[in-house]
């Protein structure tokens, strides 16, 4: 299975963006896929507020949520490829999600993908006064008679749970009814459920040592509990985090495209910028130009239909 070589928090950009010329010639709509309040929403707000107070440039942000981020990924492609209007979402659009739908409505070809943001912290969590230091005692535990409850809240992390369980020999009771990390936290706190996905909202509860880690479901070393044992531990060799990223409709200029990825990367890796400061407390800064990030999503997509054809046998 892959293996990602990240580029470092600075990286180049596409070739001539340091003196790229393009602006907006009005205001952008930044469409938003995801609802409201949520982490994604408040990423792309605040991306918005760096880039106007550091470029000038007047960012609109709106809502169009649904579908993990389907809807807004449909409604972006039709629009004019002029730089006036580009969307923030995440990788798992355009590869799991892309591919596991019916009829998506879009294509990852109707894209120009601008750059990456930031990457999701994956564990599997649970309450520490459970007793279980990692996955292989929740295994044992299923193994034993004992009924686990995994919460789950997109279709690929509830493929993730059902093939943890697949190739570990035990059934999984798979609740996949959660709109978001935090309510699968809220879920596992009050004792709902015994183990769930979560990613940025675990954060607080894993270093106050109420939470813990059982098994990183990223590809790279989760910050907050670097020791925590990896899902190829576990005989499961897939990823299941995602990266935030921003596109625009295909057909972009390389002069907007170039000025794009410049003025975000620059907006996430100003240590002083509000976005930087709300991806260290929950996420990890990860900056990739147009054509890394394009060729980031193409990676997500092939493990992703890895993922599908491994569920589906």
């Amino acid at each position: 299975m892959k293996s990602f070589l990240l580029a470092a928090s600075v990286v180049a950009v596409c070739a001539g963006a340091a003196n790229a010329e393009w602006t907006p010639d009005g205001p952008v709509k930044m469409m938003i896929g995801f609802k409201a309040g949520g982490g994604a929403d408040t990423l792309a707000r605040m991306l918005a507020e760096d880039i106007q107070s550091q470029q000038g440039w007047n960012l609109l942000p709106v809502n169009v949520d649904g579908r993990g981020g389907a809807i807004m990924a449909r409604e972006l492609k039709d629009s004019p490829s002029d730089g006036m209007t580009i969307g923030v979402g995440i990788t798992d659009t355009f590869a799991y999600g892309h591919q596991a739908m019916r009829d998506p409505g879009y294509a990852p070809e109707d894209f120009d993908f601008l750059a990456t943001l930031a990457g999701t912290q994956m564990g599997i969590v649970a309450k520490s006064d459970r007793g279980w230091k990692d996955l292989g005692d929740v295994l044992e535990a299923a193994k034993a008679g004992e009924e686990i409850s995994f919460g789950t809240m997109t279709p690929r992390l509830a493929d993730g749970a059902y093939y943890i369980g697949k190739v570990n020999e035990v059934d999984f009771s798979i609740v996949s009814n959660f709109s978001g990390g935090q309510d699968v936290l809220n879920a596992i706190n009050a004792g709902d459920i015994d183990i769930g996905w979560v990613a940025g909202p675990q954060k607080a509860g894993v270093v106050s040592g109420d939470l813990i880690n059982l098994a990183n479901g990223e590809h790279e070393t989760l910050e907050m509990s670097p020791d925590t044992r990896g899902l190829s531990d576990f005989g499961v060799d897939f990823g299941f985090g995602t990266t935030f990223l921003v596109f625009a409709p295909a057909g972009l200029s390389d002069e907007a495209k170039a000025a794009w990825s410049e003025a975000i990367i620059a907006a996430v890796d100003n240590p002083d910028s509000k976005v930087r400061s709300f991806i260290d407390r929950l996420f990890v800064a990860k900056t990739l130009n147009a054509d890394e990030a394009s060729a980031y999503v193409a990676t997500e997509a092939d493990e992703a239909l890895q993922l599908l054809d491994a569920t589906a046998e």
